[in-house]
């Protein structure tokens, strides 16, 4: 039996399937007699909050030299010691006098809901660190612990409908060959410590909990994203070799020189990152990324007590820059919805968020608020190399305003006598078609732009990219959307201006001859994907990728655009690093 899911961590792995039970977040409400019951309950709360961190620490510490281990766990600590929960509890507790089960399981899947309406799908998966970080607590209070990973006596494929990010730091590779989950998505932080700790991992799978046994034979290949389950003897043999050359070809890679990212003829073709939070940046920094091409700013914004104190801004971006000098660190502002904002703004709900109030939008017309982002960044620019970098600008009139605004700042800090960087440069996110039309018309005001491949595609194919019904024509190999980029690069070339990618195209091994065929200047794409772009990118000659990329301006569909990169780099690359999904199906 096969199914298919997404390839989360590549890697093969052959074993015996052990199913893993987890509750969901509620605990039933039990209502306290006396306040001075509630007194007590909030010390339990209290006593687990400290008992938790203790086990999160001690998980951190087991990590060794695996960074991106210790900094997820890192994340955690911050959930646990979040004042906005722990008061949100303690006020539960002493107001409505419930037990410290309810309230905490009442409070943590109230910001689980809150994280689960976002637009972004990097900041939607972060509620599975904030369910792992009320299941932990619950735990505590009852008196009960999830032994069943530390008591395995045989190396398993782990089952299960989804795993908190502190359990999958704890699993040891000779332990559990490897997991598979009905939940999930490929930048979770359960997915990311997946690829740090090399456990193969296929995820979202949506009902293989439910036609697995206890003992059934599974082959989880995680770099296509399939299980199989109670495979025959041809299907064994057929991946047994499949593993041999994927270790081999993940041998090459770690061999790989930790320099520049050079074409087979020798070009030098920008790699950067992208990055959501301060922690990230010490990955950045061991894969030798030239900068950080995307900062996403929005899940700070979400996560601090108070989204409107400028000085916390100022210090996370003040750190960033400075670490990463004299590499150039790209800041975007606040990218997300209305409903997002934690306080002062009064929103109705909306039928299309995407079409609707966001960014950019909001910023301006809140410009008190939106001023408070900008006065930081700019206070930071005097620390490091920070380029400024507006979302989802549409209009030139935006643009203006926008500008405006940050004048506005910039003379204020004067006034006070506060230095920033007065040469800082400002750009623009690419990722609507009127941008990319309108876009002779917004170079005069900018100092760069950065393709937004996943929402440019969303927008040209009109394809909301997180419903399933229409997910198959969600295509960035589209002939409208390579069309578009490659006219954003002509156009702003002509006017002597930068091109960066930061998209998932600029992270997909197929579409890198592409992008570096239409002469885009940067990719930015996530740390972990450094490796297997860089190799992508030395296999492939600049002449070559021109030839390409001009082709496929004239070709009909996606599909036949990937078979042709595929027939160029199939003798070059590693076969077995390709996911065969983007080339053998629309996909």
């Amino acid at each position: 039996m096969l199914f298919r899911g997404i390839p989360a961590s590549h890697g093969i792995a052959i074993g015996s399937a052990f199913l893993l039970k987890v509750e969901e977040l509620r605990h039933a409400r039990r209502i306290l007699e006396s306040h001075e019951e509630a007194e007590g309950e909030v010390k339990r709360f209290q006593t687990a909050v400290f008992s938790v961190r203790h086990d999160l620490e001690n998980i951190a510490d087991s990590m060794g030299d695996v960074v991106e281990g210790r900094q997820i766990l890192e994340f955690l600590l911050l959930l646990l010691q979040d004042p906005m929960i722990k008061k949100e509890v303690e006020g539960g507790i002493l107001t409505g006098m419930v037990n410290a089960e309810y309230a905490v399981s009442t409070t943590f899947r109230g910001v689980m809901e809150k994280f689960d309406v976002m637009d972004d799908p990097y900041i939607r998966e972060r509620v599975a660190d904030v369910k792992d970080v009320g299941r932990r607590l619950i735990e505590k209070l009852i008196g009960t612990e999830k032994e069943a990973l530390n008591n395995l006596e045989q190396p398993v494929v782990l089952v299960a409908k989804d795993l908190d990010p502190s359990e999958t730091a704890g699993l040891k590779p000779g332990q559990v060959l490897a997991f598979v989950t009905d939940m999930g998505g490929r930048t979770s932080h359960t997915t990311i410590l997946a690829r740090a700790l090399g456990i193969p991992a296929v995820v979202g799978l949506q009902r293989i909990t439910s036609e697995i046994h206890p003992g059934d034979t599974l082959i989880v290949d995680g770099i296509h994203g399939h299980v199989i389950v109670n495979p025959t003897e041809e299907e064994l043999k057929y991946y047994r070799d499949v593993k041999a050359r994927f270790m081999e070809a993940e041998n090459l890679l770690q061999q790989m020189n930790p320099g520049p990212a050079l074409t087979e003829d020798g070009n030098r073709i920008e790699l950067a990152a992208n990055i959501e939070l301060p922690h990230e940046v010490e990955l950045v920094k061991k894969l030798g990324a030239d900068g950080i091409g995307l900062f996403r700013t929005e899940f700070l914004r979400l996560i601090q007590e108070n989204g409107e104190n400028e000085e916390d801004h100022y210090e996370i971006y003040e750190k960033i820059a400075s670490e990463m000098l004299p590499k150039s660190v790209i800041i975007r502002t606040y990218d997300m919805g209305g409903d997002k904002f934690r306080t002062g703004l009064d929103t109705v709900r909306e039928a299309n968020p995407f079409l609707g109030y966001r960014a950019v939008r909001i910023g301006l017309e809140r410009p008190a608020e939106f001023s408070i982002q900008l006065r930081a960044i700019l206070r930071a620019s005097v620390h490091g190399n920070i380029r400024l970098m507006f979302p989802m600008v549409t209009h030139v009139e935006q643009l203006r305003r926008l500008r405006d605004l940050l004048k506005l700042v910039q003379n204020d800090l004067t006034a006070r006598g506060i230095p920033f960087d007065k040469k800082m440069q400002i750009g623009i996110m690419v990722e609507t078609p009127a941008t990319v039309i309108a876009l002779d018309l917004m170079l005069p005001y900018v100092d760069f732009v950065s393709i937004g491949t996943n929402d440019l595609t969303q927008y040209t194919l009109a394809v909301d990219r997180g419903n399933p019904r229409v997910a198959d024509l969600y295509d960035s190999f589209h002939p409208a959307v390579l069309r578009q980029i490659d006219t954003v690069v002509r156009v702003s070339h002509s006017q002597g201006k930068w091109v960066g990618v930061c998209g998932s195209m600029a992270g997909n091994p197929l579409a890198v001859p592409l992008l570096i065929g239409f002469g885009v200047d940067e990719l930015s794409v996530a740390p972990s994907l450094i490796p297997d772009v860089k190799k992508m990118i030395a296999v492939v000659s600049t002449c070559a990728a021109r030839e390409m990329a001009e082709k496929s301006l004239s070709i009909e569909t996606g599909l036949m655009v990937r078979a042709l990169v595929h027939s160029y780099v199939i003798g070059k690359y590693p076969e077995i690093l390709l996911d065969e999904n983007d080339w053998k199906t629309g996909g």
